[in-house]
């Protein structure tokens, strides 16, 4: 099928595209508007080890995935529930906190969403210096060559709008509608593919050309029946 048979056939149809685009971009904003806000709060744990050589810089790529795990145990978190009182379960804070060990740049991001931007960034900074601490105290005991500091790089902001994004999603939506009315389309065109209406029909099945076609004759029209049917009388009468 060629380019134009396809533009022209989509442009006779657009209409179905447009409404189910405005349809499903609509209900997209609706949905992101009736949604409870939630917010992140995002910081930067960095990990430097005493000094720089390679085979200490090895060891603490592995580190990093033992101390995010740390982060969001049980032993912590209830710390951090304690200094704040927010009378939550490890298990309830776990589920808002994503920790990241980022090897390249030997950092550790931790991510807490909630639905208040300030316990957000609370928990997030409370997490942050519990951890900071233990692992300080933890350094007591090793070697000085041996040592691994841990700081927090910058403390969080207040946390900031995480989902729902409308925007993303109603472009999405509208996206997602445009693409289910193309879709619609090509479908009924293939309903209709063995409906001959024209002569290009005819040609483009049978790969043949057309040498004539039968005309349409009208009916004739109740007043023009009975006119006839006079006129025929009159005739037989003369």
């Amino acid at each position: 099928m060629e380019l134009q048979v396809y533009f022209r056939m989509i442009m006779k149809r657009a209409w179905i595209i447009i409404v189910l685009a405005v349809i499903t971009a609509a209900s997209a904003f609706v949905f992101s508007k009736v949604q409870r806000p939630i917010y992140r709060a995002t910081l930067y744990l960095n990990v430097i080890p005493a000094r720089m050589d390679w085979g200490l810089q090895q060891a603490i790529k592995n580190i990093l995935r033992n101390y995010s795990r740390q982060i969001v145990s049980d032993t912590t978190l209830a710390r951090v529930d304690q200094l704040l009182q927010l009378d939550m379960s490890p298990d309830m804070m776990r589920a808002d906190i994503t920790v990241d060990p980022i090897e390249s740049d030997l950092l550790i991001q931790i991510a807490v969403d909630n639905y208040d931007p300030m316990i957000a960034k609370n928990i997030a900074d409370t997490t942050a210096d519990v951890f900071v601490d233990d692992i300080g105290v933890r350094m007591l005991d090793q070697d000085q060559a041996d040592r691994v500091d841990v700081y927090v790089s910058d403390y969080a902001r207040p946390g900031s709008l995480f989902k729902p994004k409308w925007k993303v999603n109603t472009l999405a939506g509208g996206v997602f509608g445009g693409m289910l009315g193309l879709l619609i389309i090509f479908v009924l065109q293939w309903l209709e593919a063995d409906i001959i209406r024209s002569q290009e029909d005819v040609e483009r099945y049978l790969a043949l050309p057309v040498l004539g076609e039968i005309p349409v004759v009208a009916e004739p029209s109740a007043g023009n029946s009975q006119g006839l049917q006079r006129r025929q009388a009159r005739n037989k009468r003369g």
